[in-house]
């Protein structure tokens, strides 16, 4: 195997690299190719970045996977991540579709987060802006970690109600009612309280909240 890299093949490796210890989540392609576009290597298509990363492959540096986020190092950064499910959207606003035994996709994260059973932990991706005072922005990727039994008052937590997910704060108004509370600079959303006759799922405390919000793909 040949490992002599180009520059070009050394810069994009280096990108991977320094994404991943920065974010600690692999960079989909669109990210990639924003973060060489900073160091000067601006690539029109997904299609160019496929050659390099192909030669990345070859040459035993990377490993590539049907996915959003599917560049894994073979490197010594490599050791130090763990495959987590993403199982869909969940709104920070109004409720969207969840299915929690559903696979969308597959995320590589930094052993550190993962305390236990990595099959305890999951990502959803938020959407809307219901809790932006929590610093969980629509296009965020949220780590969580299943639950047993009620969460404890305070904990942010991610619910299915009647079949629709969403991001809430878990609170009470008394012994016997339970509402989901909204932290939001938006004043349009309101508190959820949860009635007997609904079906109710939380399904696990928010753990650690990944910013992609801000990121401005490259066209």
């Amino acid at each position: 195997m040949n490992k002599k890299l180009t520059k070009k093949q050394e810069k994009v490796l280096e990108t991977i690299r320094e994404f991943i210890e920065e974010k600690e989540v692999s960079p989909t392609f669109e990210e990639l190719r924003g973060e060489l576009s900073k160091k000067g290597m601006k690539l029109k298509s997904n299609n160019s970045l496929v050659q390099y990363l192909g030669s990345l492959e070859e040459k035993g540096f990377v490993q590539r996977f049907e996915k959003a986020r599917g560049i894994r190092l073979l490197q010594e950064v490599a050791a130090g991540l763990v495959e987590v499910s993403l199982l869909g959207n969940a709104n920070c606003g109004e409720a969207l579709n969840f299915a929690e035994d559903y696979i969308e996709d597959s995320i590589n994260i930094s052993k550190k987060y993962i305390k236990g059973n990595k099959k305890d932990y999951f990502f959803v991706k938020a959407v809307g802006d219901s809790m932006d005072k929590a610093k969980i922005e629509s296009g965020d990727l949220v780590l969580v970690k299943k639950i047993k039994g009620e969460p404890k008052l305070g904990d942010r937590v991610v619910a299915v109600i009647n079949g629709l997910g969403t991001i809430k704060k878990f609170h009470k108004i008394d012994e016997y009612t339970p509402v989901l509370m909204p932290e939001s600079r938006n004043e349009k959303h309101q508190p959820i309280i949860l009635h007997k006759d609904d079906q109710i799922n939380i399904c696990g405390k928010v753990e650690k909240v990944f910013n992609f919000s801000t990121f401005q793909p490259q066209t």
